[in-house]
């Protein structure tokens, strides 16, 4: 018992060497992790620098006239309920539906585009697309359709019948 008691100790020790050692590394290198995540405040897509915002930062710009809202989510969804006034534009078919939505994005106004939440690239996806277009002031709202339905912004349904 008491050589399995000195085995942990000294293993203990190691541990807390090495540790040591890579934490005062890290301390001191120029390219460092960070001790605590900080999340990105922008994304460069397609030389364009699209700031990522929560729902009430995109609230915000809502309605201003400036802003057009651009849902990135699939076709059904849209259906259901969208952000009021927002432009449907999905990365599955955003070439050819472009076409049809030009003239509703402005390239001197603000697109804030969204779609599910911090997990989906669908709205990123988008705001590459347009970049590549020449569109730079964009911004993600990356907390999604949910959290600014659940804040109780303007949400309305869809007007297509099919």
């Amino acid at each position: 018992m008491k050589s399995l008691i000195d085995t942990l100790i000294r293993a203990a020790g190691i541990v807390a060497l090495f540790g040591a050692i890579g934490l005062g590394a890290n301390l001191f290198s120029s390219d460092g992790i960070p001790w605590v995540y900080v999340q990105a405040k922008t994304v460069d897509l397609s030389g364009a620098k699209v700031e990522l915002v929560d729902e009430k930062e995109a609230r915000e710009h809502y309605g201003n006239g400036e802003t057009v809202f651009v849902d990135a989510r699939t076709r059904d969804d849209y259906d259901k309920s969208h952000v009021e006034g927002a432009v449907f534009l999905s990365p599955e078919d955003v070439e050819e539906r472009f076409v049809s939505v030009r003239d509703l994005l402005p390239e001197d106004g603000r697109i804030i585009l969204y779609c599910y939440g911090p997990e989906c690239d669908m709205a990123e996806r988008v705001a590459d697309f347009l970049g590549q277009l020449g569109y730079r002031n964009m911004m993600i709202m990356t907390a999604g359709y949910a959290a600014w339905k659940d804040a109780g912004y303007p949400v309305a349904r869809s007007s297509r019948e099919e």
